[in-house]
């Protein structure tokens, strides 16, 4: 059932309108919050979103059903490639957390924590999903 061609189809085509409202919201707060306006912002929250929703689709198919592993992983995935990238930041993580803890811990490695179990967070108390 969620390995069929139309649930795919559907998957992938459902969270573009959302995507799209959702990171020109973001890209507001971006702006009040003293990043520079441009296109490029836009695009980016928005374009982060949809691949955060379009990766959950082939893990729900190899899986079976929907889980909330499934938003944490994708969650975690696009922070970590977002600050790898330089195009985000890790919320919540102090720059000195990385000064100490150096060695053992990267800023990708935070993001994808952060990033993830926020996702996960989002996703059990707002969609409802269990693992």
């Amino acid at each position: 059932m969620l390995a069929s061609p139309a649930y795919q189809k559907q998957c992938l085509t459902a969270p573009v309108q959302p995507s799209i409202v959702w990171g020109c919201g973001f890209s507001v707060i971006n702006v009040l919050q003293g990043a520079p306006f441009s296109p490029a912002l836009v695009a980016l929250n928005c374009g982060l979103l949809y691949a955060y929703h379009a990766l959950q689709c082939p893990m729900e198919a190899l899986h079976g059903r929907r889980s909330l592993l499934h938003n944490v992983a994708a969650g975690g995935l696009i922070g970590a490639w977002g600050v790898q990238q330089g195009l985000l930041g890790v919320p919540f993580a102090s720059p000195v957390f990385f000064l100490r803890c150096l060695a053992t811990r990267t800023p990708t490695m935070a993001a994808f924590f952060v990033y993830g179990a926020g996702a996960g967070v989002l996703s059990s108390i707002l969609g409802g999903k269990g693992w």
